[in-house]
């Protein structure tokens, strides 16, 4: 024993390091979350609803020594934990804009049962023009949570790739086959009375497989609205693919691949209007047998490879934004661009709309879509993004509001029950069967009632229910390791 040793009273105490932390696991969910809050380590499908959340305490050490602390400062301490990786800040404004998107899109879809009014009815008509933005937005939040924010990297997350697009589809899907079972019925029954029953088991398999969007005249059967799903998942089979190279790229080629994504989609467009010479027309205003080609129009508006470029075009505007803090050589610089006005753009949009239902502005649906409303929107929405970086203000922070974030919590729901919900109460063929007759007019005010509360108990009752999430967990799982 030393001198030093030896001078140390009884019951003296080395130094002793109290570490505690606090870690959530990883918990997979059937939904977005309220607020789209996506660390480094979580990974979510918008427009998604997948969502995987990592959520992290804040690391708290104390060091408590006794008089003898001299004896011991010899002692190596203990080594410090490595510091966990920053989280993603959140960025509620994006999963709100879920909410005003589908509630103009499900009022769009059955306006004709609400107003007679000849401007209210072009004013809402315009669903084909919105659903761009969707597909954009789609795009962004997959790019903000499979890459690295100031990194030419996407994340590890995205491979395998197989592994990657089951979990984002399974972020959807469960709510989405749930549905088509619930209203199963119904939606063979109409089918079965206008087309028979060979066809009506060939649309079942079609809606179920989530490949309706690939037939351009049959895009809409069943639970119509989904076909968007059928279309974002062809982006989920594309996006992993693709996204580690679009991390890579610099801002001067992520600029470049913007405007080339826009170019190639605006070429399907000036195809149809020029080869039908409806440079002007209202489509959403034209029947089917009205419109000069109905089967032209279907491949314009649903093929999932033009949808895809609009995805695609959200993934690069995002990455625009998450390398605002480095240059080209990934170091830090301090010229960060300003936040630009979130309001303006969403004027805009508004603006346009109005524009074109008042026959100010004279033109379709395909060229307004790519030359007007998605611009607008990637600006919108970079604009939102940056000011909830520098601190949200106006248009970003109503956006914030609790209550629209949970509105955008349950647009998923929403999105996909009007469809279905608005058969029971307006499809001819339904309608008359179950009530006499569809609604009156007056009653539309109540649809939309139902609509809410059935997607609010949908979220609660299935969407949260652990169990559904454990069963779809486990589902996931083995696809993913049969496919991998």
């Amino acid at each position: 024993m030393t001198a030093l040793a030896r001078r140390m009273r009884p019951g003296a105490c080395s130094p002793v390091l109290k570490h505690s932390s606090s870690l959530a696991r990883p918990a997979v969910l059937l939904q977005r979350s309220r607020c789209i809050q996506v660390p480094s380590a979580a990974l979510s499908g918008v427009g998604h609803t997948g969502h995987v959340s990592f959520q992290q305490g804040p690391a708290r050490a104390s060091f408590t020594t006794s008089a003898a602390g001299d004896a011991a400062a010899g002692a190596a301490p203990e080594p410090a934990p490595a510091p966990k990786k920053a989280s993603k800040p959140r960025l509620p404004g994006l999963d709100s804009l879920r909410f005003f998107l589908i509630a103009y899109i499900g009022v769009g879809h059955f306006v004709a049962f609400a107003t007679r009014d000849a401007f209210l009815l072009k004013l809402f008509s315009q669903v084909n023009v919105w659903v761009g933005p969707f597909f954009v937005l789609s795009g962004y939040v997959a790019a903000y949570t499979a890459t690295e924010i100031g990194k030419f990297e996407a994340s590890p997350r995205i491979k395998p790739a197989s592994a990657y697009t089951v979990a984002r589809v399974a972020g959807y899907y469960p709510l989405y086959i749930f549905v088509q079972i619930l209203f199963g019925a119904m939606f063979a029954f109409a089918d079965n009375a206008y087309n028979g029953p060979i066809a009506t088991a060939a649309h079942g398999i079609i809606s179920c497989t989530l490949t309706q969007a690939w037939f351009p005249a049959h895009a809409e059967i069943w639970n119509a609205p989904t076909w968007f799903l059928s279309a974002l998942t062809f982006a989920m089979v594309v996006l992993p693919h693709v996204l580690p190279a679009i991390a890579a790229m610099r801002k001067k080629g992520l600029t470049m691949l913007l405007g080339g994504l826009t170019m190639v989609s605006l070429i399907s467009k000036l195809a149809y209007s020029y080869d039908l010479n409806c440079w002007g027309i209202l489509e959403g205003m034209c029947s089917a047998k009205s419109h000069p080609n109905m089967l032209f129009w279907n491949v314009t508006r649903f093929n999932p490879f033009y949808c895809m470029l609009e995805v695609l075009m959200g993934a690069a505007a995002c990455r625009l934004v998450m390398l605002d803090g480095v240059d080209d050589e990934g170091k830090p610089k301090q010229d960060i661009p300003a936040a630009g006005s979130a309001l303006l753009p969403a004027l805009g949009l508004v603006g346009i709309t109005v524009a074109r239902a008042a026959g100010y502005l004279t033109l379709n649906d395909p060229l307004t879509r790519c030359l007007l409303f998605v611009p607008l929107f990637i600006a919108m929405i970079m604009n939102i993004h940056r000011q909830t970086l520098t601190g949200a203000k106006g248009l970003t922070a109503v956006l914030g509001h609790p209550l629209l974030c949970y509105l955008g919590t349950i647009s998923f729901p929403i999105f996909i029950l009007h469809g279905p919900i608005g058969q029971v109460f307006y499809k001819k063929i339904v309608a008359t069967k179950l009530w006499g007759s569809v609604m009156p007019l007056s009653f539309f005010p109540a649809y939309c009632g139902i609509v809410l509360v059935a997607a609010a108990l949908v979220q609660k009752v299935f969407v949260e229910n652990k169990k559904v999430q454990e069963i779809s967990g486990n589902i996931t799982k083995s696809i993913t390791n049969a496919v991998a």
